[in-house]
């Protein structure tokens, strides 16, 4: 069985131009030169998912219940989503998506909508 953060680490890495880093001892995925785009937790099976939004869709999801602002970098846009099901964990994808082509360098994001 497949679990959440290998299900966000697959779709994180099949981004183009992706990779992984631990420079805060979890995961952290980064794209082109060294930009941010989602960063994961996963501590006795409770997955936490950060990642950088529109601010519409910050509004939208900060009505949940399992989501919330981001620390330290939440009032730059970041929101935490704890991943505990099917239903977050897509809403965790998709934001992932998001925020992706909110960071990546204009290029690549036009090579990912191909």
């Amino acid at each position: 069985m497949t679990s959440y953060s290998d299900r966000i680490r697959a779709l994180a890495l099949s981004l183009p131009a992706t990779y992984e880093d631990a420079p805060w001892g979890f995961p952290v995925f980064k794209v082109a030169d060294n930009k941010l785009f989602a960063m994961m937790t996963d501590r006795d099976g409770e997955c936490e998912l950060t990642v950088k939004v529109t601010d519409e869709e910050r509004e939208l999801a900060l009505q949940l219940p399992h989501v919330r602002r981001a620390s330290y970098v939440g009032r730059y846009g970041w929101i935490t989503a704890r991943i505990s099901d099917d239903e977050s964990l897509d809403a965790g994808l998709e934001w992932l998506r998001e925020s992706y082509w909110l960071r990546a360098p204009k290029r690549l994001r036009d090579a990912a909508a191909e």
